[in-house]
């Protein structure tokens, strides 16, 4: 029997379904195979790499920055601390809306413009910073305020940190200098692994000079987070090495006697142990309170130019004429190359002419000092004696002579940013003046004026050597440490023990002596304490050139900032000394009526009151 058109057809749709069936069956054996193999690679093969990404979500790894060292004193009076600090802080990467969180801190504490302005300023120029903050320095309430709106937005939270404190303000600012917000300049040179999470960083003075012992090692912890970033709980934690703690050679009683004295005027006065090389008291003025400032020293060109200047460190950095102050060492210089005998009287009227020129150079005594010795020449701090020594000892001596003395070089203090000062020589004049040397030059530069600049502390490194007959003991302010001393520096040194004879340094001394002690001494008079054997030179530095029409000087009214510079070195007990004391103060006058006076009661008060406790 034949089979029907509609069997055929019922059989070739059979065929079809189950082809087709068969096909869908290997595409989903195909897919569920893939399927399969796709779980086991995440579930088995690929485990541990997903399990750290889910704990990295859950788990936050933050750098904990360590607590800074203390600063003390001598006696273990602390210098610089730290204290609890709560700041108001944005994540810039968490934070959906910053405009709109700070407008509800706003509501809560009252935000500042000028913060609003400085937090967008670090926004930019910080950008290395997840976390910028907002304001800082905030009371309990404050905190309980910005705490109580933190669920409400990513981003905002309240962080506590250590504000450093400096207790004796003003008094120890320029000696202990300060911190501040590591800049980009900063990132170029810090380990950026150990200032990961860290904000600050030494700047001046101390602070930055010993910033790697200061800083310590930083922690971290491991927290628990939320999906809004919030901290749950700690998981891990290992504790930030604190920063070393130093105590420095400073006296800090000395500090504030030696403050109180200068407070008023600018200038700079320190005073150091001649015998190691210890500072025991530096001041620089006038000055200003850092804590004021919190981390930020910001001085505005109207309050700076009032203060004149109170962020410049004079002791390290103020460049004077030595005037007077350098004429010992002169006289020193010739009698080591012979060219004067000390007991031998030269005729010093009241001004100094060099054969081929018709300028004088005048004598602070306008009738002059008639016959002088060497003595009688520093006693009363003769200038023409000098001009005529100068003139006869020449540049290249007097300038080869000085360099054992330190200047024109750093001295080595553990301060950043120490100024060389200049020793005129006729190559630097050439190099930096484009004129050739003159034997005017070399007169002048006898009596520490023209070209010749240095530092306070130059000075003071120099008045130790003076003190010591020779030896040499390299400034420091960090009491642990002893710094051994360079080739260089005990090739100075054996030349000034062995090259110069031993009366010859007690010559020069026993001048020093005179003018503290004897009545026509230029210190005699403003000196009323003479228990301490002080010895000592004044010194005057004018800062504009006198007319040549006449040999009179003029009583006018000079503007402050024309008037003389006053300058004093001095020493005690002259046998065996034990401090050194330098000051300069600008603009006011004579070495023997400002700087001597202070000095030596710097020095009586230094031997009366405070020694006796080391």
């Amino acid at each position: 029997m034949k089979k029907s058109f509609l069997d055929f057809s019922r059989i070739n749709s059979e065929r079809l379904f189950n082809k087709r069936f068969d096909i869908l069956l290997i595409i989903l054996s195909i897919l569920t195979i893939l399927l399969i193999s796709r779980l086991y690679f995440l579930q088995v093969i690929s485990y541990d790499h997903f399990d750290t990404l889910s704990e990295t979500n859950r788990i936050k790894y933050i750098q904990t920055p360590p607590r800074r060292g203390i600063i003390y004193d001598r006696n273990n009076v602390v210098l610089a601390d730290n204290s609890s600090l709560y700041s108001v802080e944005i994540n810039i990467k968490e934070a959906r809306d910053i405009e709109k969180i700070i407008n509800a801190i706003d509501e809560q504490i009252t935000i500042s413009k000028k913060e609003i302005k400085i937090f967008y300023k670090k926004k930019s120029k910080y950008s290395h910073y997840n976390s910028i903050t907002l304001k800082d320095n905030l009371t309990e309430e404050e905190v309980a305020k910005v705490l109580s709106i933190r669920y409400k937005y990513d981003g905002l939270d309240v962080v506590a940190s250590l504000l450093r404190k400096y207790p004796y303000k003003e008094i120890t600012h320029h000696v202990l200098g300060r911190v501040g917000l590591i800049d980009r300049k900063d990132l170029l040179t810090l380990d950026k692994k150990t200032y990961k999470n860290g904000q600050y960083i030494g700047k001046t003075g101390i602070e930055k000079f010993y910033e790697k012992k200061l800083y310590g090692l930083p922690g971290f912890k491991h927290v628990e987070i939320n999906a809004k970033g919030r901290q749950l709980r700690d998981l891990d934690v290992k504790a930030a090495t604190p920063g070393e703690d130093l105590h420095l050679t400073i006296d800090i009683n000395l500090q504030k006697y030696m403050y109180s004295k200068l407070d008023g005027f600018t200038g700079s006065s320190i005073a150091m142990n001649p015998k190691n090389g210890e500072i025991l008291g530096m001041v620089s003025v006038p000055s200003i309170n850092p804590n004021n400032r919190l981390w930020k020293i910001d001085v505005s060109k109207e309050e700076n130019k009032n203060l004149k200047s109170p962020l410049f460190n004079r002791s390290i950095n103020g460049l004077y004429s030595p005037g007077s102050t350098i004429k010992p060492i002169v006289a020193l210089n010739g009698i080591k190359n012979n060219i004067i005998n000390p007991l031998e009287e030269y005729y010093a009227g009241p001004f100094f002419q060099l054969p081929t020129s018709s300028r004088r150079f005048r004598d602070w005594k306008p009738k002059g000092h008639g016959l002088v010795d060497l003595e009688k020449s520093i006693i009363q701090s003769c200038d023409v004696y000098f001009y005529m020594l100068a003139n006869k000892l020449g540049i290249e001596k007097i300038s080869s002579f000085f360099k054992y003395f330190s200047f024109g070089s750093k001295t080595g203090i553990d301060m950043p940013y120490e100024s060389s000062g200049v020793l005129p020589s006729p190559e630097w004049k050439i190099k930096n003046d484009g004129n050739k040397w003159t034997d005017g030059d070399t007169v002048i530069t006898g009596i520490g004026q023209g070209y010749f600049s240095t530092t306070p502390i130059q000075l003071a490194y120099a008045t130790s050597i003076i003190a010591n007959r020779g030896t040499i003991s390299i400034p420091r302010l960090n009491k642990s440490s002893s710094k051994d001393k360079l080739k260089k520096i005990l090739e100075k040194e054996d030349f000034l023990k062995n090259n110069i004879k031993r009366e010859d340094w007690e010559i020069i001394t026993e001048a020093m002596f005179k003018v503290v002690n004897q009545k026509n001494g230029t210190a005699y008079w403003s000196t009323a304490n003479k228990k301490n054997n002080i010895s000592g030179k004044t010194g005057t530095v004018q800062v504009y050139a006198l007319p040549q029409e006449t040999d009179e000087r003029k009583k006018e009214n000079i503007p402050d900032h024309l008037k003389d510079h006053s300058l004093y070195i001095g020493f005690a007990p002259k046998a065996d000394p034990e401090i050194v004391v330098v000051t300069v103060i600008e603009n006011i006058g004579s070495g023997s009526k400002y700087a001597a006076p202070i000095s030596n009661k710097i020095i009586n008060h230094y031997l009366e009151n405070i020694r006796e406790r080391y």
